[in-house]
């Protein structure tokens, strides 16, 4: 679904691939943050050491919905990538766990809507979200 796309590495003839989808991940993380930023009971905790959290693991989230729409993407960090970090505020996990999946959706959708996706790839990206938020809920 998601083409790869070529560029030149500054001033040097070396082309590199940069998979679009990476592209496509990192617009939905930036915008979700944006969104979320204006939520007045979510904005605090996109403050601090709180907000590489939520960036980590949102970026994750995002990931594991990309890689369902464009298999080949290989984005996500793995099936550890959610788990807890030592110091991370079980606070922020909570509040994502409850707030993510409709921002995230709103902007997969928009993704999603323009191009022919498959009905199963729409799926597999909306069961990588659900799984995704519940894993963010549980407790390790």
């Amino acid at each position: 679904m998601l083409e790869r796309l070529r560029y030149g590495v500054e001033g040097k003839n070396v082309t590199a691939v940069v998979s679009s989808a990476s592209v496509v991940r990192d617009s939905i993380v930036a915008a979700v943050l944006v969104r979320m930023s204006a939520a007045a009971d979510i904005a605090p905790y996109l403050r601090g050491p709180a907000l590489a959290v939520v960036v980590r693991l949102t970026r994750e989230v995002v990931s594991r919905c990309v890689d369902a729409l464009d298999p080949g993407a290989d984005l996500s960090g793995g099936a550890d990538a959610l788990h807890p970090v030592p110091g991370e505020p079980a606070a922020v996990r909570a509040v994502l766990a409850r707030v993510l999946g409709t921002f995230a959706w709103e902007r997969l959708a928009e993704v999603i809507g323009p191009h022919d996706t498959p009905p199963h790839a729409v799926c597999r990206a909306v069961e990588s979200l659900f799984d995704s938020l519940v894993e963010l809920g549980r407790s390790h």
